[in-house]
C-alpha cells in the first residue's frame, strides 16, 4: 500500500535495484573522486607554494636600497625607507636593518710613500645578533670600537688597543680605542653580500682596506657622519603569509605590490636606489603553481572520462532493460513531454543527493591517501573539511551524471512498442559514434592534442590582457588519446571474435566453442564492459608510467646537479687521504670550479684530475655518445698545446675562453648535452686540473675548490655524517628533497587518486554489466541446466566469454597506455618543472608493477565470474522456464 502511494518515478527507481544502484555508486564515486583531486591540486600547490617561499634563499626574497646621506637627513631618510618597504609588503613582516658606512680614513701608522692602508667606520643594526664577541665588549661612546677577528689580526690589534686615523676628506685625525673583538657567526649568510671588508677583514683593490671600525649608530652620525653610504636590508618574513596571499589568484597582485616598492620608497627618499628580488619570485611561483595544476588536471580530465563512460554505459543496460517498458508507456499515450520528466525525475533523484554527501567524503579519502610514505613526507596536510568551490564542482558533476544518465531513456522513447519488438531478435549493431565515424575524428583530434603537448615548451598560455591560464591542451592530450585510442580498439573486437570462433569451431569442448560463438553473434554487448576494462586498465598503467617517470626524473636531477655522490668544499690541507679513510668512501678526486667568459657570456668551468674522475662522475649515459671513461681520457692535455674540454652544446665552436685578465686557448674533445655537477641548462666546461695548470695562466690561481667522492653501493649515509660540518653537496639528500616537494608529491598524489577511482569504476561496471548479461539470459543458462551442463562446464563458459572480454582489454589496456605514455609523459614531466631545463626526461614503464596490476585485475575478475556462475547454476532450471512461460 505505502509503495502504491509513491509518485511513478520513486516507484520505477525501486524496481530496478540493481541497475540504479550501480549508477549511484558510479556518480558518488565521480564526485568523490573528482573533489577530491581538486581539492589536492589546491592544498598540494599552496603547500609548494609555501616550502618554496620558505626556504627561498634571502637573494631571492630581499630588497635592498642605497643612498647618500648625512647626519641632518639620515633620520628622514630612514622613516621614508621604512615606511615604503612595509607599504609594498602589506601584512607581511618585515624585518629591516640599516648599515652606515663612513668616507676612508687613513691608518696613520702605515702610511708608507702615499699609498696608505685605508679604512671606514661603520655602524650595523643587529649586529650583535648575528656575531659573538671573541674578547672585550660592544662599544658604547664614539672613540670605542669593535673589529672582526680577521681584521684584528689583519691590523695587528687586540681590545684595549690604541691607533690613530686620519680623514682622506677633512684631514682630521680621530684617535681610537679597540673595545671588543667579534666574529661573525656565518661570513658566508647571504645579508653579508657586498660586506667583503666585513667578513674577511682586507679587502685589496686600487687601495689595500682593513676594518671596518664598527661603532654605535649614534655615536657614528655625531662624528663621521661625512661622505656617509647607507644600505637598507628588508628581509620579509615569508613564514607569516597568510594562506589568501598563497591562492592561484593572489600571488600575482603580491607581486605587483612588491614590486611597486621603487616608488614607495623614492617618493620619500629620491636619491635611494632600490634593488628587490621578491616580485620576481613571486611571478616564477605563481607559473610554477599553475603548470602544478595543469598538470595534476591530467588524472582529473582522464576520470571525468572514464566515469562518463562507465555512467553511460550503465544508462544503456537500464535503457536497454526497460525499452519495452518505455514503448507500452508510449503505445497507451505516454508523450515525449512526459517520459522526459520521468527520466530526468528518476536521474536527479539518483544524482543529487551525491551532490551535498562526496564534499564531505573527499577530504576523508585525502586523509587515506596521505597514510602513503611518500605522501605523508611531504607535509601536505590534507583539508580538514571542504570549502564552497568543492561544493560547486561536486554539484556541476552531479548534474552532468543525471545528464548522461537521462540521455538514453530519452533517445529510446521515440521508438513504438512494435518497434521494439522488431528489434528484439536483431544482432546487435555498432554505436552510433562508431557508426558515424566519430571515433577515427576523435583520434585526430587527440593526435593533435598530443602533437601540439609535445611541441610547446610549457603548459600555459598567455591570454588577452597578458594573463596566464591553463592550457587545456597539457590535460586533454592524454585523455582524449585514451578515449580515442580505446575506441579505436573497438573495431577489432568483432575481428577477433570471428577469429576466436574458427578457431574454436572444431576442437572438442563445450565452454570454447559456445563462448567464441556467442561474443562473435553479439560483439557490441561485449564492446562496452570491454572498453571500459581497456580504459581503466591504460589509465592505471598510465599513472603508474607517470609516477615512475617523475621519479625517475627526480632522481636524475638530483643525480646530475651533485655530479657525484658526495661534493665537498675544500679547506685548507686537504688531501685523498682526509676523505678516502671516511666510512662508505671510493674515491676521492680534487676539483676547482671558476666563471669563465665564453662566447662573450658566463660558462662554468669545472677542472678535475681526469686520471680518476671517471670513477666518481655521475653522467646519465644519453647526454653523451662517449662513455665516462672515454671523455675523461680525452680531456688529459700536455704544456703548450690548446686546452682539451669537454662542453655544453651552446659553446661547442668556442676556441678560448677568458679567466680573470687571461686568455686561454682551448679545443673541444667531447659534448655532453649537460654536464654534472651544474645546475640544468648552465653552460659549462670540464678540463683537467693539471693540464689546466699547466697553461700558465694564473699558476698557482687554480686552487682545489671542492672535492668530487664516490660512495660505496652508491651509499652516502656514513660519508655524509662524518662529514656533517662541511659543506656538503649530497645527491641522496636533494633526491630527498625533490622527491618529499609537495608540488612534486602532489601530481604523485593525484595520479594515485585517479589510479584506484579507475579500478573501482573498472570492477564496478564489469560487475553490473556480468550480472544485467546473466538475469537476462537465465533462461539460456536455463535451458543449458535442463540438458545436464554441470557447474564445472557453466564456469568454463562464462569463463571463456569474459576472458575474451578481459584478455583482449588488459592487452589492449597495456598497449594503449605504453603508447600515449611514450608520446605525453616525457613533455608533460618535463613542463611540470616549470623550468626551462637541459636535462631530457627519460620515460620509466614499470613493467613489475605493471604486471602485478594486471594480475591483481584478472583475479579479482575471474572471482566475479565464479560467483556469477554459481548464482546461476544454483537456480532450478524448471522454475526458470515456467516464469518464462508464464511471461
Amino acid at each position: 500500500m505505502v509503495r502504491g502511494r509513491l509518485p511513478l518515478v520513486v516507484r520505477r527507481a525501486l524496481a530496478e535495484p540493481l541497475l540504479l544502484a550501480a549508477a549511484f555508486g558510479s556518480i558518488l564515486l565521480a564526485t568523490t573522486a573528482i573533489s577530491a583531486l581538486l581539492l589536492h591540486a589546491g592544498s598540494a600547490t599552496q603547500a609548494g607554494v609555501r616550502r618554496a617561499l620558505e626556504t627561498a634563499p634571502l637573494a631571492a626574497t630581499a630588497t635592498v636600497v642605497t643612498s647618500s646621506v648625512t647626519a641632518g637627513d639620515f633620520a628622514a631618510a630612514d622613516r621614508a625607507v621604512r615606511a615604503g618597504i612595509a607599504h609594498a609588503h602589506g601584512e607581511v613582516p618585515v624585518r629591516v636593518t640599516v648599515r652606515v658606512e663612513s668616507a676612508s680614513y687613513a691608518l696613520k701608522e702605515d702610511d708608507r710613500g702615499g699609498q696608505p692602508v685605508l679604512t671606514r667606520f661603520a655602524a650595523y643594526e643587529g649586529l650583535d645578533g648575528q656575531a659573538d664577541l671573541v674578547s672585550g665588549r660592544w662599544p658604547t661612546e664614539g672613540t670605542a670600537v669593535a673589529l672582526s677577528e680577521p681584521a684584528a689580526r689583519a691590523m695587528g690589534v687586540s681590545t684595549g688597543d690604541e691607533f690613530t686615523v686620519v680623514g682622506r676628506l677633512d684631514g682630521k685625525s680621530v684617535r681610537v680605542r679597540v673595545a671588543g673583538v667579534f666574529r661573525l657567526r656565518d661570513p658566508d649568510d647571504p645579508r653579508w653580500k657586498g660586506e667583503e671588508l666585513l667578513r674577511y677583514g682586507t679587502q685589496t683593490g686600487d687601495f689595500t682596506s682593513r676594518g671596518p671600525l664598527v661603532v654605535p649608530a649614534g655615536a657614528f652620525l655625531g662624528r663621521f657622519a661625512t661622505g656617509v653610504s647607507a644600505r637598507w636590508l628588508a628581509e620579509p618574513d615569508l613564514r607569516r603569509l597568510s594562506s589568501d596571499r598563497l591562492s592561484s589568484d593572489r600571488l600575482r597582485p603580491f607581486s605587483a605590490s612588491v614590486a611597486a616598492v621603487s616608488v614607495d620608497v623614492r617618493s620619500g627618499c629620491p636619491r635611494c636606489t632600490v634593488t628587490e628580488t621578491l616580485s620576481g619570485t613571486l611571478l616564477r611561483l605563481d607559473r610554477g603553481a599553475l603548470v602544478a595544476r595543469s598538470t595534476m588536471l591530467v588524472p582529473v580530465l582522464q576520470l571525468l572520462v572514464l566515469s562518463a563512460y562507465a555512467l553511460a554505459l550503465t544508462a544503456r543496460l537500464l535503457a536497454e532493460h526497460r525499452r519495452m517498458e518505455t514503448a507500452l508507456l508510449r503505445s497507451r499515450g505516454g508523450g515525449s513531454p512526459r517520459l522526459a520528466a520521468t527520466a530526468a525525475g528518476e536521474a536527479l533523484l539518483i544524482a543529487l543527493p551525491c551532490a551535498p554527501v562526496a564534499p564531505f567524503l573527499a577530504p576523508v579519502l585525502l586523509r587515506l591517501m596521505s597514510a602513503f610514505p611518500w605522501i605523508e613526507a611531504t607535509g601536505v596536510a590534507p583539508p580538514r573539511a571542504p570549502d564552497g568551490a568543492t561544493f560547486a564542482v561536486a554539484a556541476a558533476v552531479a548534474l552532468a551524471c543525471a545528464a548522461m544518465l537521462a540521455a538514453p531513456p530519452l533517445l529510446a522513447a521515440r521508438r513504438t512498442y512494435v518497434e521494439e519488438q522488431a528489434v528484439l531478435g536483431r544482432a546487435d549493431r555498432p554505436g552510433l559514434v562508431q557508426r558515424a565515424g566519430a571515433d577515427v575524428a576523435l583520434l585526430v583530434l587527440a593526435a593533435l592534442a598530443v602533437w601540439r603537448l609535445r611541441a610547446q615548451d610549457a603548459p600555459e598560455v598567455t591570454r588577452l590582457g597578458g594573463e596566464l591560464g591553463l592550457d587545456p591542451l597539457v590535460g586533454a592530450g592524454p585523455a582524449l588519446a585514451l578515449l580515442c585510442g580505446g575506441m579505436a580498439a573497438l573495431r577489432l573486437v568483432p575481428a577477433v571474435a570471428r577469429v576466436a570462433e574458427r578457431a574454436t569451431r572444431r576442437r572438442p569442448g563445450f565452454g570454447p566453442a559456445v563462448a567464441a560463438r556467442q561474443v562473435s553473434r553479439r560483439p557490441a554487448r561485449y564492446s562496452g564492459p570491454a572498453l571500459l576494462l581497456t580504459m581503466a586498465t591504460a589509465i592505471g598503467v598510465l599513472s603508474l608510467t607517470t609516477a615512475a617517470t617523475w621519479r625517475g626524473a627526480q632522481e636524475d636531477r638530483a643525480m646530475h646537479l651533485a655530479g657525484a655522490a658526495l661534493r665537498v668544499s675544500a679547506l685548507p690541507g686537504d688531501d685523498a687521504r682526509t676523505f678516502t679513510v671516511l666510512p662508505g668512501v671510493a674515491a676521492a678526486v680534487p676539483a676547482h670550479r671558476a666563471t669563465v667568459v665564453a662566447n662573450g657570456a658566463d660558462a662554468t668551468l669545472i677542472a678535475a684530475d681526469a686520471a680518476h674522475l671517471s670513477r666518481v662522475l655521475l653522467l646519465r649515459p644519453d647526454l653523451s655518445e662517449l662513455s665516462p671513461a672515454t671523455l675523461t681520457s680525452r680531456i688529459a692535455g700536455s704544456a703548450g698545446q690548446p686546452l682539451p674540454v669537454v662542453v655544453t652544446p651552446g659553446l661547442a665552436d668556442t676556441t678560448r675562453i677568458t679567466a680573470g685578465t687571461a686568455a686561454i686557448p682551448i679545443r673541444v674533445v667531447g659534448v655532453v648535452t649537460a654536464m654534472p655537477g651544474t645546475p640544468e641548462g648552465t653552460p659549462a666546461l670540464l678540463a683537467d686540473l693539471a693540464a689546466l695548470r699547466g697553461q700558465g695562466a694564473q699558476g698557482a690561481g687554480w686552487p682545489v675548490t671542492e672535492w668530487w667522492l664516490a660512495a660505496d653501493g652508491n651509499d652516502t649515509t656514513p660519508a655524509a655524517t662524518a662529514l656533517a660540518r662541511r659543506d656538503v653537496v649530497d645527491v641522496a639528500t636533494l633526491t630527498a628533497g625533490y622527491r618529499d616537494d609537495p608540488t612534486a608529491a602532489g601530481l604523485q598524489g593525484a595520479l594515485l587518486l585517479g589510479f584506484a577511482a579507475a579500478l573501482a569504476f573498472a570492477v564496478l561496471g564489469f560487475l553490473v554489466n556480468a550480472a544485467v548479461s546473466a538475469r537476462e539470459r537465465r533462461g539460456e543458462f536455463a535451458v543449458l541446466g535442463a540438458l545436464g551442463v554441470s557447474f564445472r562446464q557453466t564456469l568454463g563458459l562464462l569463463a571463456a566469454e569474459q576472458s575474451f572480454v578481459v584478455g583482449l582489454s588488459l592487452a589492449g589496456g597495456v598497449a594503449l597506455a605504453v603508447a600515449v605514455s611514450a608520446a605525453v609523459v616525457p613533455p608533460m614531466v618535463t613542463a611540470g618543472y616549470a623550468t626551462g631545463g637541459g636535462l631530457p626526461v627519460l620515460l620509466h614503464v614499470p613493467w613489475l608493477q605493471v604486471a602485478a596490476l594486471a594480475v591483481a585485475v584478472l583475479a579479482v575478475l575471474l572471482v566475479i565470474v565464479a560467483g556469477l556462475a554459481r548464482s546461476l547454476h544454483r537456480r532450478e532450471p524448471a522454475a526458470v522456464l515456467r516464469s518464462g512461460e508464464a511471461s
